[in-house]
């Protein structure tokens, strides 16, 4: 089997899997808390009218910081790790790695359908919350065009951050507290460094690429504290470098690393 079709086969496979699994529909409950939150806030606030504005402030300086400081990365890493751990833990990856398809398909394939499962995750509950807030005037919804970045830049942050958490997953078995150490420890840090050191973080590329704080006022504000901005092509540059980069060393990791049984005990 050739490996484009090798890829499909995987994807198509674990994707399914994946979303009848248990973990999935926790991780859909979770993502649905902030929407909850956010339809309290928009009732108070219609039932209220002195307190106009309300749902709006806690999307833009609660749910966007939780979206891409928190939910984002912690998301990327839990199915990151599992590309490889998973089969590990599970006893199964012998038989993934004596099948009749390219071992690169089997890297490739399953980080396709996690990177796919995890945006519909993310994204369905933060559509959600914007269509509360603008809930009652849909007509004439504000900040459209700026959500819909926001959007797109999430998506791509998730797609780099997985392709990450993939290799550190075939490079080590145990690659979850390294992954948490990164995200909470280097990149929550480091962003905020001045000069040079912010740019060894992903956030700070991620957040380069985000709509500048003249076009979306306090709707950015408080997401780019301390940022020094490169170029939004040296940034997207830098974030297809890091995603092609990780995936083409996980994919040759795995070709080549041998497992032995008591990796598999």
């Amino acid at each position: 089997m050739g490996l484009k079709a090798a890829i499909k086969e995987i994807f198509s496979f674990f994707f399914k899997q994946e979303l009848k699994a248990k973990r999935t529909k926790i991780f859909f409950l979770l993502s649905f808390v902030p929407v909850l939150i956010l339809l309290i806030a928009k009732l108070i606030e219609i039932i209220n009218p002195d307190t106009a504005g309300t749902a709006e402030n806690v999307f833009t300086k609660a749910m966007l910081m939780v979206y891409f400081q928190l939910l984002i990365p912690v998301l990327a890493l839990l199915y990151g790790a599992m590309v490889i751990n998973e089969e590990v833990d599970n006893k199964t990856l012998v038989f993934l790695t004596t099948s009749p398809v390219p071992k690169a398909s089997v890297i490739l394939g399953k980080y396709a359908a996690y990177v796919l499962l995890a945006n519909i995750i993310m994204n369905a509950g933060l559509v959600l919350c914007f269509l509360i807030i603008n809930i009652d005037h849909l007509g004439s919804m504000s900040n459209v065009d700026n959500f819909f970045k926001f959007l797109g830049v999430g998506i791509l942050a998730s797609i780099t951050y997985m392709a990450l958490f993939t290799l550190l997953g075939t490079l080590m078995k145990k690659s979850i507290m390294m992954g948490i150490f990164f995200i909470f420890g280097w990149e929550n840090v480091v962003q905020y460094f001045p000069g040079l050191t912010q740019k060894f973080t992903v956030v700070h590329w991620v957040k380069s690429l985000l709509p500048s704080v003249s076009e979306s006022g306090d709707f950015l504000r408080f997401l780019v504290s301390q940022l020094e901005p490169s170029s939004a092509g040296q940034s997207l540059a830098v974030l297809v470098i890091l995603v092609v980069g990780a995936l083409v060393v996980a994919s040759y990791i795995f070709q080549h690393k041998e497992y032995i049984l008591s990796d598999l005990a």
